[in-house]
């Protein structure tokens, strides 16, 4: 009897590693710039103090008036882009759909006439560019919630992230980690945050 794994072994699946330490203490850096695929991903914090990660880039905020998005902050301009990010208004509800009142969620339906806008850039001697706001060219209608306003990286672009500090997600002292294995598992790239230099992380994963 032959036993198989999974994929049946009849392809390698090579394990990488992107381990190494907080080159400047309170200042993010990249970790791992955006990947085409990714199955498997294990970070470790293997130093006294906490570590923090981003993954991806922090979504914005948008404002209604009278079911209109007419403005966008921008909570996290990230760093290191080489390219401007799209932005999309995902979610928002439809008045023909008085059950998505409340719909804040970006699997959640949208308006008939979603809003748009443009991303603007600026550049930074400390983080590379960054987004400096978000232009809203088509505020939409009939929004019955704020919309969840997503920024994705363009697809030409693997290093633009963002920016990891101590209020992103935590990875505890002397061994918190976050494991993600299965069918899916997040590609975005992703940042990393110490108050101090020298802090080590193991950081592995599969394409």
């Amino acid at each position: 009897m032959k036993l198989w794994q999974s994929g049946g072994q009849q392809a390698q699946h090579f394990y990488y590693d992107a381990s190494g330490t907080i080159a400047s203490g309170g200042t993010a850096q990249l970790l791992l710039p955006q990947s085409k695929s990714r199955s498997h991903l294990i970070i470790v914090n293997n130093s006294s103090g906490a570590l923090y990660i981003q993954f991806g880039i922090q979504p914005a905020v948008a404002t209604l008036t009278n079911k209109v998005v007419t403005s966008v902050s921008v909570p996290d301009g990230g760093f290191g882009f080489t390219v401007a990010p799209t932005v999309m208004f995902l979610g928002g509800g439809n008045n023909g759909d008085p059950a998505s009142q409340g719909a804040t969620m970006p699997d959640w339906p949208s308006p008939a006439n979603p809003a748009q806008g443009i991303v603007v850039m600026a550049s930074s001697a400390i983080s590379g560019n960054k987004i400096n706001s978000i232009t809203v060219t088509n505020g939409g209608s009939g929004y019955l919630a704020p919309p969840y306003v997503a920024i994705y990286p363009d697809r030409t672009d693997p290093t633009g992230v963002g920016t990891a500090s101590a209020t992103t997600f935590p990875l505890q002292a002397n061994g918190g980690n976050l494991y993600l294995n299965g069918t899916c598992c997040p590609t975005d790239a992703i940042s990393i945050y110490g108050a101090t230099t020298g802090q080590a992380f193991v950081c592995k994963y599969m394409l």
